[in-house]
């Protein structure tokens, strides 16, 4: 009897988990998939950076923090309404998940997000790919020490390349 009201316990829990998608579960899930929070593309002669992936977890952030070539996070994405029928849509009319900036302007992102709790997450910095052609796309480099400076990259080296690494 135990064991059959268990297994009754928790269909119905998976029911109503499906029914909100994925709402509350942005904590564990964002972490996880930090290499796809944000995306450059080249297109129609702009830089586009995209936040796609944070905008369609929106239920579960208060705030996206973000800074273009420096360690500031001193400029906010907007997060949508919370629809908690629809908590992972995303109305590109409505809230484009992108901004857009003349091209070859921003050689990396870094992003930071607050959850719905006020927990802040780690800070990650991206940077476009190489030769990506008409796809959208993003390197997660490495999360920066507090107040570490961002040099600009030697001759030869890439912008996710750190001073001493991969050179012989």
């Amino acid at each position: 009897m135990r064991l059959l009201l268990a297994a009754a316990m928790l269909v119905a829990g998976l029911a109503g988990a499906s029914a909100q998608g994925l709402l509350g579960q942005e904590k564990q899930i964002l972490p996880m998939i930090s290499d796809s929070w944000v995306a450059f593309r080249d297109y129609d002669g702009r830089q586009w950076i995209y936040f796609t992936t944070l905008v369609a977890y929106h239920c579960g952030l208060s705030e996206i923090r973000y800074s273009i070539d420096s360690d500031a996070l001193d400029q906010r994405f907007p997060v949508p309404a919370c629809d908690r029928q629809r908590p992972n849509a995303i109305d590109p009319a409505a809230d484009p998940p992108y901004l857009t900036l003349r091209r070859g302007s921003a050689r990396q992102v870094l992003v930071q997000i607050v959850f719905s709790d006020g927990d802040v997450s780690k800070a990650y910095r991206y940077a476009p790919c190489d030769n990506p052609g008409d796809s959208a796309c993003a390197v997660l480099t490495d999360a920066p020490a507090p107040d570490a400076p961002i040099l600009p990259p030697r001759s030869g080296q890439t912008i996710g390349q750190r001073q001493g690494e991969g050179q012989q």
